[in-house]
């Protein structure tokens, strides 16, 4: 059942440390709920109930004698077309995702879905991942099935994870987008369920606003340099491709999901353009599955 929470405006002294995606919580609305620091919980606005997404639980913080109370700075509540403190929803702490709905359901219901796909449960070869799909980040949950179904094509093993998210009345983005770093195994169980299989590579598909095509990860120089020309064959001349490694879009943390699902080799990030992901999205995924079709 929802429980009814106040959504108050952050304390001066936490501005150092929330974003606009995370929250703190009251230690015992956590504890009530299940909810552990780290993992992401749904919010939904009381007098707006069109008007929900996610949010991180970066902290717990005692509010007096209150015990159900969340703090956000105004970029968090911005996200939910707020600005100032106002009365919600928690919903969903044991799980924020939808499974085995079609993203054409996903589209209908302003739904938040979560899928995977596998050549069989047991192999460790390779994790292809879009965590950001649907309208959060346009075709790349495509992106990460192309370059799946290139994989069987070739006969090779491979795993696909990826989340589709639309919601019109805040925008996909704002209601879903949860930053690789602080994706929770806690919320998405089927992320759960391939944690712990040490891939030997991993890759994940994103979108941003940049002009450059931009290869991250904590993966070997190496494979980022063989993916990074793969890429260049693709779009030739109509993209620089860039190897990053340092800066917002590096992807190079161990927390981002894209590391901690290899072996310790690490991942590799993409990140892409609107018009590289339209013009180009097929093919960039598969030349990045024949670079490690030819791995296996």
């Amino acid at each position: 059942m929802p429980v009814e929470i106040d959504v108050l405006k952050a304390k001066s002294e936490m501005l150092g440390y929330l974003t606009e995606e995370n929250c703190t919580m009251d230690p015992e609305l956590a504890q009530d709920n299940d909810v552990e620091v780290g993992q992401q919980v749904r919010i939904k606005v009381k007098n707006a109930t069109d008007k929900y997404g996610l949010v991180t639980v970066h902290s717990t913080y005692q509010d007096g004698s209150d015990d159900n109370d969340i703090r956000m700075r105004l970029s968090g509540r911005q996200r939910f077309d707020q600005t100032d403190s106002f009365d919600a929803y928690l919903e969903g702490c044991d799980q924020v995702v939808v499974h085995g709905e079609t993203d054409s359901w996903l589209n209908s219901n302003d739904e938040f879905g979560e899928f995977l796909d596998e050549t069989d449960t047991s192999h460790t070869d390779l994790a292809i991942c879009a965590p950001h799909g649907g309208m959060i980040e346009n075709y790349t949950d495509e992106m990460a099935k192309w370059c799946y179904d290139e994989m069987v094509s070739l006969s090779k093993s491979a795993t696909c994870w990826r989340c589709i998210g639309h919601q019109d009345a805040i925008g996909a983005y704002n209601a879903w987008h949860i930053t690789s770093t602080d994706i929770s195994r806690l919320s998405f169980p089927y992320l759960d369920q391939i944690g712990d299989r040490s891939f030997s590579h991993a890759v994940s598909f994103h979108g941003y606003g940049e002009a450059d095509i931009a290869v991250g990860g904590a993966a070997p120089s190496a494979l980022k340099t063989e993916i990074k020309e793969a890429i260049e064959d693709v779009v030739g001349t109509n993209y620089d491709v860039t190897i990053v490694n340092i800066g917002p879009y590096a992807g190079t943390s161990e927390d981002n999901f894209v590391n901690w699902l290899t072996d310790g080799s690490g991942g590799v990030q993409i990140e892409l353009p609107y018009g590289a992901r339209q013009t180009y999205g097929q093919d960039i995924a598969e030349a990045v599955a024949a670079v490690f079709a030819a791995k296996q």
